[in-house]
């Protein structure tokens, strides 16, 4: 058996080897504690930049004109289908004019009559056997007949419908025999003269465009047997119209661009890619991968003082590596961009620096 001066030994040396072993992980646990998270930087840098987007498009036709009627009645012709070209000044339409042929003749007939009644009152007005106010009257009544002359001019000229422009025919939307009611969309005429384009823009980018810009433009549909992007057949166009508001929901605005010259085969609906290339600015950029997101919105961990600070930012327009900072940081500031693993807020850090100058 054991004696108590023997267990009271055994006792003492475990609590001292208990103590012996918390107080070294305690130390361990203190030099862990004590080690800087290890961590890569580059500077925020004030550059140059040149922003070039691809961007889709749809071509379309630089105008398209609906063609209503502006009389009702019976329609007798219309001899133009979709696809038929049409020149300016064609016959488009033509509605039945027979009645409005009839109202015509009559304003002249009553117009005639009138003239010929002021006509004999200014005889009369010598020998005082016609007063001023018949004479009145009477001019009055010429000028209503007149009215009505031009009124039913007007309308037989309407049941003539003329192409306003050169064009094709891209809608067909009655047949003759049909009774139109006035305003009726009878057909649509398209300008093939010349094609637009139009494409959403960042809000972003949007005051880097300017009216008269050029751009480079490619045709899916005319670049099929193209094997590289190299290969494929590229375009001049020109901003023709930037539109003044932007879609509150997208933040994007539109421009317009219109293609010089129309490539052959081209046509409206077809889809193309607009490459915009921008002037050269100034701007704060750091690496992309210095930029990381929660849902806050994007930070960046700013190294001061050998610690590691949570910075958020107001990020731009970016290209292949670099990301511009509109808000949160300045020049030569340094950014961490690698070691990310476990880094916390003011956390101490050691610095393997990268600057990007």
């Amino acid at each position: 058996m054991i004696s108590l001066r023997s267990s009271r030994a055994l006792l003492l040396f475990v609590t001292l080897l208990a103590l012996f072993a918390c107080s070294d992980d305690t130390t361990t646990a203190k030099k862990r504690k004590k080690t800087p998270h290890l961590v890569e930087t580059a500077q925020a840098n004030i550059k140059p930049i040149s922003i070039t987007k691809t961007l889709p498009g749809t071509l379309e036709t630089i105008r398209s004109i609906k063609i209503f009627n502006q009389e009702e009645g019976l329609l007798i012709r219309l001899p133009y289908y979709e696809g038929d070209p049409v020149k300016k000044g064609d016959l488009l339409a033509r509605l039945d004019d027979a009645l409005v042929e009839a109202d015509l003749n009559k304003a002249r007939a009553s117009l005639k009559q009138a003239e010929l009644d002021l006509k004999r009152l200014k005889d009369l007005v010598p020998r005082r056997l016609a007063s001023e106010d018949e004479i009145a009257k009477a001019k009055t009544a010429v000028d209503i007949a007149q009215s009505e002359l031009d009124q039913n001019q007007a309308r037989f000229i309407r049941t003539k419908i003329l192409a306003p422009i050169d064009g094709i025919i891209s809608e067909r939307h009655a047949e003759p025999g049909d009774v139109v009611p006035v305003h009726s969309h009878l057909l649509t005429l398209i300008d093939t003269s010349g094609l637009k384009a139009k494409v959403h823009v960042s809000e972003l980018l949007l005051p880097l465009i300017n009216q008269g810009d050029t751009v480079d433009i490619t045709i899916d549909a005319l670049n099929q047997a193209a094997d590289t992007p190299e290969e494929k057949a590229r375009f001049k166009g020109r901003i023709t119209r930037v539109h003044p508001t932007i879609d509150p929901a997208t933040r994007k605005g539109v421009i317009e661009i219109e293609l010089d010259p129309v490539p052959e085969d081209a046509l409206p609906g077809q889809l193309c890619r607009i490459t915009l290339k921008t002037q050269n600015r100034n701007r704060l950029m750091v690496p992309f991968d210095s930029v990381r997101h929660d849902n806050r919105g994007a930070y960046v961990f700013q190294v001061k003082d050998g610690k590691a600070i949570q910075v958020f930012v107001n990020t731009g327009l970016e290209n292949e590596s670099e990301v511009e900072i509109i808000e949160g940081l300045k020049e030569s500031d340094s950014v961490v961009i690698k070691g990310f693993f476990g880094l916390k807020h003011k956390a101490e850090v050691s610095v393997k620096d990268l600057s990007r100058k």
